[in-house]
């Protein structure tokens, strides 16, 4: 029998070739036969990591929307940084800024796309809540920690708040399909100066 790190890998190794046909085609692109030959693997295999191919690609969305969000410093570790009010400011703009890099366009699309295979799948909807939220609270625990030390509004909810800025990065892509019609420096500028604001 496999041990647990070498089943977790083959879960990983079929989960990533899933996202690669997904990204390369969409839920349509993913055959099973293909993950199978991808990894050289029998399709049997895959079904001991996963019921069916909807369950396959409803964690595979799961999971690529997931990486999509992970940031390079966790909400929690930023925190423990900052001192001031102006400390504070300078690390929400600068982790927009990290999210509007141009190089990380892929990753704004990808969240997209997953957003929307998820308003037609319940399941993968659930998943991709439960990642939301978790990755939201860290955001709504951050700003709660800004309201106790008086740098932040405390009539904003903090949840909302995450949501809406949440929100607002992924909307970056609207403008980003149709180059030309929007400056995306004005955008980010905007971007930055309503948030400066709201958090005022």
């Amino acid at each position: 029998m496999p041990s647990m790190a070498v089943a977790l890998d083959t879960r990983t190794r079929i989960l990533d070739a899933t996202i690669d046909l997904l990204a390369s085609g969409g839920d349509s692109a993913v055959r099973l036969a293909l993950v199978a030959e991808a990894l050289d693997i029998s399709e049997p295999s895959i079904y001991h990591h996963f019921k069916n191919r909807s369950e396959l690609i409803t964690e595979a969305y799961s999971e690529w929307y997931w990486r999509c969000l992970k940031l390079e410093v966790p909400v929690d570790n930023i925190m423990m940084l900052v001192d001031t009010k102006e400390d504070y400011l300078r690390a929400v703009l600068k982790s927009m800024s990290w999210s509007y890099k141009p190089d990380r366009i892929d990753t704004r699309s990808i969240r997209i796309s997953v957003l929307g295979a998820a308003q037609t799948n319940p399941e993968l909807r659930e998943k991709i809540n439960a990642v939301n939220e978790k990755f939201l609270t860290s955001i709504a625990d951050a700003l709660i920690t800004a309201q106790q030390k008086g740098w932040v509004r405390a009539d904003l909810d903090p949840m909302a708040t995450a949501y809406w800025l949440h929100g607002q990065i992924n909307g970056r892509v609207v403008a980003e399909m149709n180059p030309g019609v929007v400056d995306l420096e004005k955008w980010d500028a905007v971007s930055y100066e309503v948030v400066r604001h709201l958090l005022a």
